[in-house]
């Protein structure tokens, strides 16, 4: 990524040093500037030129708002982000309209990096937008006078459906030249045959008609919105036909209905995953509240917020993917053990993560019982692994091994299990559950106890549509 240039409105410099800090965690190369006053925001908008601009919502002497007209007046296009403690729902609506490009709460900091990288992005393909499109009116400009006073296609024929003449425009779109087209006939392009019939009818050309005609041009199938004008001329019938191409609107408008169809089916999906993901949230907790006479509160309280985690974390990644019912699973194992690493305090420096995942594709209901076969591995080599060894290495290895089956491994090099535990018949919740996960997924589970290892070896789970 090559470097752009930040302008942070804020006046408290360890939330502007927090801001800086989620930038660099998400990889975000950057220099940046911080100001408080109205004239310094104004002057750096001028000399520094920034790429992005990073506002909180109030400063004493200043405020996002007025940052927020200032900057759609000096520099329009420029991503503008509120970065606040403070903002209300309706007010975040209310700047959107306004031109604010998006808005993160200081509570949900880490949102930044993914809200930051999707700014620049839509800036940069409006920029490149905009390069087209004043290329392409430079290049109409030029040529305009090249081409003819009418630009939509006009035909003329006889009441037989002979061609007589054309415009350019007409034999563009006929993808034919004007001697070969005049040897043809109307019906030769007529795409449905309930047309060509009805063109037959002589009468048919005096009602001054609107047609919307389907033409088969090499094999291709283009609509022209074709308005008939009938004229009599020397005892004959001459037909024009002021034409136009409307077929990318009507490719646009199937898009469009599918998409709504895509969508509606969508919503059905969504219902149906939060009633799941809700009913896991159940069990989990009712499976935690049978093991609160064994274990500490505060740890059950952790396992559950991250197993609840886990689940959240598959959302956040659909939520930035634009497919909405897979995600990169390598991206989400990576989060996933990362935020663990972090819950449990572990010091990076001693137990270090070994991550060896290809790049995989799953689909969400896959992914939710994988990903929460993942937390509960990895969270037990965190917990138990490492009491008595104070470094070495959680691995994670996940890998392709057919069309669709997919392997699974967990491994620690900490404390060795010991030797009168049975792994697998182990009555622990976390074990309990991967078992549960396990026969989910159909998959099958296998442990070799004197290298630590669990292997998963599972298949992808068939979408069933919702009803």
């Amino acid at each position: 990524m090559e470097q752009i240039k930040i302008l942070i409105v804020e006046d408290v410099e360890l939330d502007a040093e927090l801001t800086e800090y989620e930038l660099k965690r998400a990889n975000i190369v950057y220099v940046s500037k911080r100001v408080e006053e109205e004239q310094d925001f104004k002057r750096e908008l001028k000399e520094f030129k920034p790429d992005l601009i990073l506002a909180d919502h109030s400063l004493p002497h200043f405020d996002g708002v007025s940052a927020l007209k200032i900057c759609r007046i000096m520099a329009p296009d420029i991503p503008f982000i509120f970065v606040s403690g403070k903002i209300g729902e309706d007010f975040a609506v209310e700047m959107l309209k306004k031109g604010a490009t998006d808005y993160v709460l200081k509570s949900n900091l880490p949102k930044l990096g993914h809200a930051v990288k999707r700014a620049l992005k839509e800036y940069n393909e409006q920029l490149e937008l905009k390069k087209a499109q004043n290329a392409l009116m430079e290049s109409e400009n030029k040529y305009r006078t090249l081409f003819e006073k009418n630009k939509n296609p006009i035909i003329v024929f006889d009441e037989n459906g002979n061609f007589k003449d054309s415009n350019d425009a007409a034999l563009e779109f006929m993808e034919i030249n004007r001697t070969e087209l005049l040897t043809k006939n109307l019906s030769n392009f007529i795409l449905n045959n309930k047309d060509v019939k009805a063109m037959a009818d002589e009468e048919f050309w005096f009602k001054g008609n609107i047609l919307e005609v389907k033409f088969n041009i090499n094999g291709k199938c283009k609509i022209l919105d074709l308005t008939i004008t009938p004229i009599k001329l020397d005892h004959k019938n001459i037909i024009f036909g002021v034409g136009n191409d409307i077929t990318e609107r009507k490719k646009a408008e199937e898009g469009i209905l599918r998409s709504l169809k895509e969508k509606e089916l969508l919503l059905r999906e969504i219902h149906h995953r939060v009633k799941n993901n809700l009913q896991i949230i159940s069990t989990l907790l009712t499976l935690q509240s049978s093991q609160s006479q064994k274990n500490n509160i505060n740890d059950l309280y952790r396992e559950s917020q991250n197993r609840i985690q886990s689940i959240a974390l598959i959302h956040e990644n659909l939520y930035h993917s634009d497919d909405l019912a897979h995600i990169n699973f390598k991206a989400y194992v990576k989060g996933l053990i990362t935020d663990l690493f972090d819950s449990y305090g572990v010091n990076p420096k001693k137990i270090k993560m070994d991550l060896n995942i290809e790049d995989i594709t799953l689909g969400i209901e896959t992914a939710i019982p994988c990903g929460l076969i993942v937390n509960e591995l990895v969270s037990n080599s965190l917990k138990h692994g490492f009491l008595y060894v104070e470094t070495g290495v959680v691995s994670v290895d996940i890998k392709k091994i057919s069309k669709n089956e997919f392997r699974l491994k967990v491994i620690d090099t900490g404390s060795p299990f010991p030797d009168n535990i049975n792994v697998l018949s182990n009555d622990s919740l976390g074990l309990e559950l991967i078992k549960n996960l396990v026969e989910q997924l159909d998959a099958d589970l296998s442990f070799k106890k004197d290298i630590k290892e669990f292997t998963i070896i599972f298949k992808e789970l068939e979408y069933k549509e919702r009803i």
